[in-house]
């Protein structure tokens, strides 16, 4: 009797086994596939972020921050350093540390309003190099 109620057990068991192998599979291949989709760094890509991110900022309000080479302004630092923060993930490696900087600013901005000087004196070199890079290479 022992041995029969031993295979039910053994059935359970398998069915778990295969469960958990699925389930762990499928994780694997998600996060592989998370890995490999990631937006390829390339100028294509950084002018057709650019341009998408220049036309979400018409929408935003105000007029107290402004950042080359984007054409619209806002009250929202926090609006710049979300559109700066796509522009890094796909910007080539040769202007992505500007675009970098940027960020960085207008995030130190949203944290911190009364730092909107000091902050914006130390990106003008990042700013006039994202906006010439832009200027040059996302051409409409």
């Amino acid at each position: 009797m022992s041995s029969e109620q031993t295979k039910p057990d053994l059935a359970k068991n398998r069915t778990v086994l295969f469960a958990v192998g699925g389930v762990v599979l499928l994780v694997i291949i998600i996060l592989a596939a998370m890995l490999f989709t990631r937006p390829a760094r390339s100028v294509e890509a950084f002018c057709s972020t650019f341009k998408q991110e220049n036309t979400r900022l018409a929408d935003s309000q105000g007029d107290t921050y402004s950042v080359k080479p984007f054409t619209n302004s806002s009250s929202n630092p926090r609006d710049f350093a979300d559109a700066l923060g796509k522009l890094e993930r796909v910007a080539p490696d040769n202007i992505q540390p500007d675009v970098k900087t940027l960020k960085q600013l207008f995030e130190k901005i949203d944290k911190d309003p009364s730092q909107a000087f000091s902050a914006s004196m130390s990106g003008l070199g990042a700013e006039d190099s994202v906006n010439k890079y832009t200027a040059q290479h996302c051409k409409e």
